[in-house]
């Protein structure tokens, strides 16, 4: 960015805008000559403008370039909001996107009684709009806003382009806290890491720029806790140890441990860490965490010890007449029992073991018995391949519990501790794929004398969030269990099986191009692999198997680099769907095939949901999405929590199951190469895997097993309310 800025200015109301992708804020405009300019010409302008609309007047700093194709072009790194000059520009203007919440006619009016002063009576306030133009309070206070909304996002871009944020960043920052961004920012820049895109380096960067010194009180703090964030979204963590915050915040901040410690403790002190004494092994630990990471974790394990301790269980009557199917093996039997007889159950077992017949052999008895019944998963795409392989309906835990949207963005959930899901059984599958703070949601809402079936295979990669919930109850044994080991008969004749009980125990056995459902593309030379993924996906896998491309999975270990997801992507696009001038909106064309990124309550979408965009409106600035259980139509802004989808990371696969996966391994994906990375990927093949790269990649992940060492306070405290451990108070 900082190649382009010669501090080059123009000015000039915007014609036309020609692209804009919100997904990372860049636009391109057609900029008209400033009004009055002595030899004023206009202009073809990009950068950061996505969302310049027609009829705004802005100045924009940058740089001027010759591009090969569209010619002199003026190249942005901000702009700034300048009102309108002309009554033709401010009427643009307000009539854009920008001001749809109010109504046209109120606009037109306030146009008539301010003609080309409207820009500053405006922005003299919501009472100079009230007494002139005679116009209902509130409206003019929602006008207000949205008119000083595009003043202070180009006030904050042009504070933020010192410090190299980026503006994608800049505009989730706006979106947050509205016209207040710019105080917010300059009052304390640590205060913008609350917004989720918004890292530490970020606002550091700023601070910087804006005088801050390194032994800022605030910024010790807030380094502090992005010591602990950090440990719990880059590895699970649920808490760091004292000497840990203190480490990595030292790091973090260049500062010596005792400025490190005094920003920890300010930070309890100020409640945005909290500190907990727990005993892990044996020995006692001084836990450092967010708030919110802590009483999640207790939240969970006093839910469970809840269930655990119900007085009058409501399917224990029905154990006595419960006849499991004879077909089942003991250990399906003793599950379908169990179910009957514990609160709460865990049932664990590989590919191949019978999980599925045995949720289905579970619902059915309980059916028998007419009991109320939910299936659910942490995702979408989990929930409707157990809805199709039980034969029953399913849905996300999110969506059981119904989650609400709440205004600045998140979610809520009705279901909780003071109003419990109507159901006497709930089964959860993928349990594995469940953070604490979901699983701690979901068992909540749970009622007191109803049962909970928990399914899920602790081999497969762990939750993206905090925790490590499966593994925890598991390692606890307070939750009774059975785990599937014997495979059954159909399984046992698959390679994709017994290559994933080979992976799973370290040591691969004979790999050999062709070996039975398992297919090895081997290539050495990384420039060939991308290529040979697009003639398997576009080519030689329909036609092979006589599936739809729709029915093909491509999943690999990480987003960069030229054979990751992000490369294997634009391969496939241009292969399977190009743009060829097409009109496309966020990036997006018709017939891309996308992926849901996070949980969105308002649109009912799941994070990792896979759909096809059917239709986009470019006038419109909306797209519609086909997904299996429906479309969703995005507008501009929610588009971008969309991501192309032919190629997906295999942490965004686990859940779900493709006719055929084919999984890209190559020698350049070392560091994420895992033993449980690969199996998770082997395992989400039903009829065909494909891989493509070299054999002795996917054998050294086999021998790779990344220590689990999440570093989690579940299991203690499960035994503690159990009693298994001495009950006694230990101060922080």
């Amino acid at each position: 960015m900082a190649t382009l800025f010669s501090g080059d200015e123009l000015t000039g109301e915007v014609l036309g805008v020609l692209y804009a992708d919100t997904a990372t804020g860049f636009g391109v405009v057609e900029l008209g000559p400033e009004v009055g300019a002595e030899h004023g010409v206009g202009a073809r302008c990009s950068g950061p403008l996505s969302d310049l609309v027609e009829g705004q007047t802005v100045r924009l700093v940058g740089g001027w370039k010759d591009h090969p194709k569209y010619g002199r072009t003026f190249e942005a790194v901000l702009y700034e909001q300048v009102t309108p000059t002309t009554e033709a520009g401010l009427k643009a203007f307000l009539l854009s996107d920008r001001f749809n919440a109010i109504d046209t006619d109120v606009l037109e009016h306030v146009l008539e009684v301010f003609g080309d002063a409207t820009g500053s009576a405006i922005e003299a306030g919501p009472d100079r709009l009230v007494r002139d133009a005679a116009i209902d309070p509130s409206v003019a206070r929602e006008l207000h806003a949205a008119w000083m909304a595009g003043r202070s996002l180009s006030e904050l871009a042009r504070m933020a382009e010192p410090a190299g944020i980026p503006f994608d960043v800049v505009r989730a920052v706006h979106a947050r806290f509205g016209a207040d961004a710019p105080e917010v920012a300059r009052a304390d820049p640590y205060a913008l890491l609350e917004v989720e895109r918004c890292r530490f380096a970020h606002v550091d960067a700023l601070a910087r720029v804006l005088g801050l010194r390194p032994d800022d009180p605030r910024r010790l703090a807030a380094g502090a806790r992005a010591a602990v964030t950090a440990g719990r979204r880059r590895d699970g963590h649920q808490y760091l140890t004292r000497d840990q915050v203190v480490a990595e915040a030292s790091r973090l901040l260049k500062v010596d441990a005792v400025l490190a410690a005094e920003g920890m403790e300010a930070a309890i002190a100020a409640g945005s860490l909290g500190r907990e004494r727990i005993q892990v092994d044996g020995q006692r630990v001084v836990a450092v965490s967010t708030p919110g990471g802590l009483r999640a974790e207790q939240r969970l394990a006093d839910g469970l010890h809840r269930l655990l301790t119900a007085s009058h269980p409501r399917l224990a009557p029905h154990a006595a007449a419960v006849a499991p199917s004879p077909e089942l093996t003991a250990g399906q039997a003793d599950a379908v029992r169990g179910v009957f007889t514990a609160t709460v159950s865990i049932l664990t077992g590989g590919p191949g073991t019978g999980k599925t017949r045995t949720i289905e052999e579970v619902v059915r008895a309980a059916e028998e018995a007419d009991l109320n019944i939910a299936l659910c998963a942490p995702t979408g795409r989990a929930a409707k391949r157990v809805e199709e392989l039980v034969g029953r309906p399913a849905t996300t835990i999110h969506k059981l519990l119904e989650a609400r949207p709440v205004p600045g963005g998140g979610f809520v959930f009705r279901y909780g501790w003071d109003e419990k899901l109507p159901y006497d059984l709930i089964v959860c599958d993928e349990v594995s794929m469940c953070d604490t703070s979901l699983a701690g949601a979901l068992v909540a809402a749970v009622d007191d004398d109803a049962h909970l079936l928990l399914v899920g295979d602790p081999d497969q990669l762990p939750s993206v969030g905090p925790g490590d919930v499966l593994r925890d109850l598991l390692r606890s044994e307070v939750i009774p269990r059975t785990d599937l080991t014997e495979v059954h008969r159909q399984a046992a004749t698959s390679r994709i099986v017994s290559l994933a009980r080979e992976v799973n125990a370290g040591e691969l056995g004979v790999l050999k191009g062709n070996d039975g459902d398992v297919f090895l593309a081997e290539d050495r030379d990384r420039g060939r692999l991308a290529a040979r993924v697009v003639e398997a996906v576009a080519n030689r896998a329909p036609d092979y198997f006589d599936v739809t491309v729709d029915d093909i999975q491509v999943v690999a270990p990480v987003y960069r680099g030229p054979v990751g997801v992000d490369a294997l992507n634009a391969a496939l696009k241009e292969a399977l769907n190009p743009g060829d001038g097409r009109s496309s909106l966020a990036g997006f064309h018709e017939g891309d095939r996308v992926m849901q990124t996070r949980n969105d309550a308002e649109l009912d979408v799941s994070n990792g949901d896979i759909g096809r965009v059917v239709d986009l409106d470019v006038r419109g600035k909306t797209l519609r999405v086909a997904f299996p259980r429906g479309e969703v139509t995005y507008d501009r802004d929610q588009a971008r929590d969309l991501t192309l989808a032919w190629a997906i990371t295999v942490h965004k696969s686990q859940g779900g199951e493709w006719p055929v996966v084919v999984l890209v391994c190559d020698r350049s994906h070392r560091a994420m190469l895992w033993r449980n990375l690969v199996y998770t990927a082997i395992t989400r093949a039903q009829r065909a895997l494909i891989v493509v790269g070299q054999s002795d990649a996917l054998r050294d992940a086999a021998r790779h097993d990344v220590p689990r060492n999440r570093q989690t306070a579940l299991a203690w405290r499960l035994e503690r309310l159990a009693g298994s451990l001495a009950d006694e108070e230990v101060p922080a």
